[in-house]
C-alpha cells in the first residue's frame, strides 16, 4: 500500500515491552493472560501502535492484507463504497475489537475500507506473526474463530434487517445496537450508511423519534432516553 493511499498515519515508536504493557490493558477484552511467554514475546517485538486523526483511512478496499489490527483506543468504522460513492456501513470497532482479521485465514485483498471515526489509536499485527501464535495456540485459535463468528452473525442481521425491516424499524434498532458501542460518535451520514437508507429520510424518523421523547439528538450523538418505547419501534 502506498503511503498516499494510506493518508497521514503516525506509526509510534514504542519499544515492545512498553507496547506490551499497553496490549495488556486490554486483558478484559482480550486473550492476554491464554498467551504463553514466547507469544507474548513475538507479539512485542512484531506488533507497531498507529495512530489515525478522524476521518484517516487505515486501509482502503482491494488493498493487499498483510495485517491484522487492534484498536487500543477510540473507534473505527468499516464501509462497503459502490462505484458511486455511496457506502454502507458494515462495522464499528471500539476498544479491543479486531478488524482485518481475514488476513490471518486467507491470502486476499482487503474486502471493505476502514477508517478512523474519531483519533483512534490500534496496533497492528503482521499476519505471519498472528499466524504463528494461532498455530500454536488453540486457545488463542478459538477467541479468532468465536470473533469471526460473530461478525458473520453481524452481517446475517444486517442483511435481514435491510431486506425486512422499514427504515424506522432499522433505526431504531440500530440505535439499541450503537448504544452499547464505546465512543460511538457517528453522523447521521453515518447512521444512514449503517441502515442503507438516505441522510433525509434518517433525519426525518431521528425528528420524529426525538418529537416522542424516545430519543435526544446531539451534533454527532444520539442519546436513548426511553429504550423500552425504542424497542417497541422495531416491527417486521
Amino acid at each position: 500500500m502506498t503511503a498516499s493511499r494510506q493518508g497521514r498515519k503516525i506509526v509510534a515508536p514504542v519499544e515492545g515491552s512498553a507496547q506490551w504493557n499497553m496490549a495488556a490493558q486490554l486483558r478484559d477484552v482480550l486473550p492476554i493472560d491464554a498467551l504463553t511467554g514466547a507469544d507474548r514475546e513475538e507479539l512485542a517485538a512484531h506488533m507497531v501502535l498507529r495512530r489515525f486523526r478522524d476521518n484517516e483511512v487505515v486501509y482502503h478496499r482491494d488493498d493487499p492484507a498483510a495485517h491484522t489490527f487492534v484498536v487500543f483506543q477510540g473507534l473505527a468504522k468499516s464501509v462497503l463504497p459502490d462505484e458511486n460513492g455511496h457506502e454502507l456501513l458494515v462495522a464499528l470497532y471500539g476498544r479491543g475489537q479486531f478488524f482485518g482479521e481475514l488476513a490471518l485465514f486467507e491470502d486476499a485483498p482487503r474486502e471493505t475500507t476502514v477508517t478512523a471515526v474519531i483519533p483512534t489509536s490500534v496496533f497492528q499485527i503482521p499476519r505471519e506473526v498472528g499466524l504463528r501464535v494461532l498455530d500454536r495456540n488453540p486457545q488463542a485459535m478459538r477467541f479468532m474463530f468465536s470473533r469471526l463468528a460473530r461478525t458473520i452473525h453481524g452481517l446475517s442481521d444486517l442483511l435481514e434487517g435491510i431486506v425486512f425491516l422499514d427504515v424506522p424499524s432499522r433505526l431504531a434498532k440500530y440505535l439499541v445496537e450503537l448504544e452499547r458501542v464505546d465512543g460511538a460518535v457517528l453522523t447521521q451520514d453515518d447512521i444512514a450508511a449503517a441502515i442503507a437508507s438516505t441522510r433525509v429520510t434518517v433525519n426525518k424518523a431521528l425528528a420524529d423519534f426525538e418529537k416522542r421523547g424516545l430519543i435526544k439528538v446531539d451534533r454527532r450523538r444520539v442519546r436513548i432516553l426511553n429504550e423500552a418505547a425504542l424497542r417497541a419501534e422495531i416491527r417486521p
